[in-house]
């Protein structure tokens, strides 16, 4: 046990999360109680219409932890976030996302691993609630083979920068200090040309991991609670695209020159499609059964599950369609005069 406490801010940026804040407080209730965190926990609704922020004043942490509610118009979950840091009175920030659900014993297993290390990086180890939900059956299943190097056989490891485009990362729950976390939001701000519609996620952890690596551990886990229709899925695809040109658009990172010809392929099929419409249209037809087959096939040959694998093919066209159109919204972004 730590001969001393540790500080902890807890930062959960929300955004019309009405019937998931308060669960997301329990949860963090529960992992908090075998632990001596000095902890608060501060919660930034980003101009929500519905009844989250009264859900979030109303659970009460006793000893464990305040609850601060902040309330302020809609600026997206950037700078929520950054509401949260200025506002936070700890040492080390923890960001969790409204809809994600920490495991019991993760913030047990954090200040074991702090004990002689506080000045670490964690990025939290994400399942997805796949139950009855094609959605995030298809994402899990983007996420097996993207980050396979890991998700083979988690185990407690770290990475550095060279392996960064091989691990799991994102904003959604991971710990850090204070300290590095601004230094890295100061970077993020000279860098992008528009807060809120930029990957905070990817720039901001490639730039700490560039200093420090990152450890990951599934005892250190949550339990993520993706989108469940298909307009909401696609607008998540659709931000997911805009936010891709900003992490990995960059030459020397992994996703590179796989992006340049997703690109260039797209142009090329413009003219296709004024000259030759009937035909270009029966072509992108065939092309997204193709797709539909190679993307279910392949995830099995990957080790993805059946369901997740069907979901993969199923969904992969229309999720192809709209993120393309994510991407494209994200190049005009980055090269546009600030």
């Amino acid at each position: 046990m730590l001969a001393n406490k540790i500080g902890l801010s807890i930062i959960i940026p929300m955004y019309n999360s009405e019937g998931w804040i308060g669960p997301t407080l329990a949860h963090i209730r529960d992992s908090l109680v075998d632990t001596r965190f000095d902890a608060e926990i501060l919660v930034i609704d980003d101009g929500s219409t519905d009844g989250g922020a009264a859900e979030a004043k109303s659970i009460d942490l006793g000893s464990l932890a305040t609850v601060d509610v902040v309330e302020r118009a809609n600026q997206g979950r950037y700078l929520a976030r950054k509401v949260g840091v200025e506002l936070s009175t700890k040492e080390n920030i923890l960001f969790i996302d409204s809809r994600v659900f920490i495991d019991k014993g993760s913030l047990h297993f954090l200040e074991t691993q702090l004990q002689d290390n506080p000045d670490q990086l964690w990025n939290g180890h994400v399942n997805i609630d796949k139950r009855g939900n094609i959605f995030t059956r298809f994402w899990d299943a983007i996420v097996c083979i993207a980050w396979r190097r890991y998700f083979r056989h988690p185990t407690t490891t770290q990475y550095g920068i060279k392996d960064f485009d091989y691990y799991p990362k994102g904003t959604g729950f991971f710990y850090v200090p204070k300290g590095r976390l601004v230094a890295a939001m100061e970077y993020f701000e000279q860098t992008t040309n528009d807060v809120k519609h930029s990957s905070d996620d990817t720039l901001l952890i490639r730039f700490m991991n560039e200093r420090q690596d990152i450890h990951l551990s599934p005892s250190f886990s949550c339990l993520y609670h993706g989108r469940t229709n298909m307009k909401s899925f696609l607008k998540h695809a659709y931000h997911r695209g805009e936010f891709f040109i900003d992490g990995f658009m960059h030459p020397g990172t992994r996703f590179f020159v796989p992006l340049l010809l997703v690109l260039a392929i797209s142009v090329a099929i413009i003219p296709m499609l004024l000259m030759w419409p009937l035909y270009a249209m029966a072509a992108l037809v065939v092309f997204a059964l193709l797709l539909a087959v190679g993307l279910c096939l392949g995830a099995l040959l990957f080790g993805v599950g059946v369901a997740d694998a069907f979901s993969l093919g199923l969904l992969g066209a229309p999720f192809a369609a709209v993120y393309l159109t994510g991407l494209w919204r994200g190049v005009i972004r980055k090269f546009a005069k600030k």
